[in-house]
């Protein structure tokens, strides 16, 4: 009992360092922070509760089979590179199909890649919080603070990200089946899935039959390097997808409802950088709040206009739905504008009103 103090005091401010920077990879349209926080805490509760359940079963079945103790090493190394992903991915999906469900008559945007991806990272973040506590615990229980520090220092620091890499490749799987219009939409959460379960059985693979010492310790910190790369990489591709479609919706407003400078920082690449736009905004005209919340209006007026491009032929006697989000966020935009809210240092002349 005298390890769960230190192991929270430790663990807890690592996955909350790792939850800012996967959240401020969405730069565009970032989810409701009460959303990730309910992603955090299935990963963390409901997810860990599931895969418990399963990988005590599958550990008692491989036990059987191997007719071996339930506590063996062997059973154990086995259970946890065969069965603990098959068991915990898709324990750790239910909650981006649950997201996915009740945002699907949101809109477009609710669940995209991106976004998708993010949830993805937060639950695996959650389950990572939960597992590594336990886990440390145990670790410390059995061998005392070098127990403690191994696995604290192996699972949290070393591979910490593994799990909301995992859960990221199922959760981009949900946003491409969100938004994409092929029949092969259908296939990628599965496919997202299985690519987190090959990751997650590659990385306990590792984890299990690799003696830490010498070369072993030299491929565990590539395995780490390889998954650290693999999420941000990831993320920011998808970033840069985004970033796109903000330049193909603001075609045509420049000099109608944002400066040319406003433009310009609004598409610029530095907005993939982590803090670039806090510290972009700080100290501009109408002050820091207001210019987010019209950054935030103008970024959601280009996703529409670009979607709007892209979208069907309207069904007759169909309100036009996108239409009046369109006008009501240039609506909000010409208010902003009528303050002095900028979102870059240029002054610009009262604007003529645009249509989507």
């Amino acid at each position: 009992m005298i390890w769960i103090v230190p192991t929270i005091v430790l663990v807890v401010p690592l996955v909350a360092v790792y939850f800012l920077l996967i959240r401020s990879m969405d730069r565009y349209h970032p989810a409701p922070w009460w959303v990730l926080v309910l992603c955090l805490v299935w990963g963390a509760v409901g997810a860990v509760g599931i895969s418990v359940v399963g990988d005590l079963l599958g550990q008692g079945a491989i036990s059987f089979a191997m007719e071996l103790d339930f506590d063996d090493e062997q059973v154990f190394n086995a259970s946890a590179t065969f069965v603990a992903p098959l068991v915990e991915e898709p324990a750790k999906a239910l909650g981006l199909l649950f997201i996915y469900l009740i945002s699907r008559k949101r809109g477009h945007e609710s669940l995209g890649p991106l976004r998708g991806a993010v949830f993805g990272g937060i639950i695996g973040l959650g389950f990572t919080l939960t597992e590594d506590i336990l886990y440390i615990i145990q670790g410390a229980n059995k061998s005392g603070g070098a127990g403690f520090v191994q696995i604290f220092f192996l699972r949290t620091v070393m591979l910490g990200l593994g799990h909301a890499t995992f859960t990221a490749m199922t959760g981009l799987g949900f946003g491409l089946f969100a938004t994409m219009k092929s029949r092969w939409r259908w296939a990628m959460p599965l496919a997202g899935m299985t690519l987190g379960m090959l990751l997650h059985f590659g990385r306990n693979l590792f984890g299990s039959y690799l003696v830490m010492e010498g070369l072993g310790v030299f491929l565990i910190v590539l395995l780490n390097a390889a998954v650290v790369l693999a999420l941000f990489g990831l993320l920011v591709w998808l970033g840069w997808l985004d970033r796109q479609r903000i330049i193909e919706g603001l075609q045509g407003v420049t000099g109608v409802l944002i400066t040319p400078a406003e433009y310009a920082a609004a598409t610029s690449g530095w907005m993939l950088l982590p803090g670039w736009n806090l510290f972009n905004l700080i100290g501009l005209p109408g002050g820091f709040r207001a210019a987010r919340r019209k950054q935030a209006h103008l970024f959601e007026l280009a996703f529409l206009r670009q979607r709007a491009r892209h979208a069907p032929a309207p069904i007759p006697n169909q309100p036009p739905t996108l239409d009046s989000e369109i006008d009501s966020l240039i609506a909000e935009l010409h208010t902003a504008n009528q303050q002095g809210t900028r979102l870059a240092l240029e002054t610009m002349n009262p604007p003529p009103v645009i249509r989507g």
